[in-house]
């Protein structure tokens, strides 16, 4: 035990920073990583649903012409 510090950490306690401290890394990784892409997909998909209404649409017009 250090003899200069007023209080001791148990390891216990460190470890318990130590979690925090690298959930908060994960955390940030996380959300770096992923937002863009999930941003990404939304776009994509609301593009997707879009080209698919005006698809749909169009369908029960050609099936008209051809009868």
């Amino acid at each position: 035990m250090p003899r200069d510090a007023d209080a001791y950490e148990t390891a216990k306690w460190r470890t318990l920073w130590l979690m925090v401290g690298f959930a908060l890394l994960i955390g940030v990784g996380i959300i770096t990583v992923l937002r863009p892409e999930l941003e990404d997909e939304a776009q994509e998909s609301t593009a997707a649903s879009a080209t698919g209404i005006d698809a749909q649409e169009e369908l029960p017009d050609d099936d008209a012409l051809q009868e």
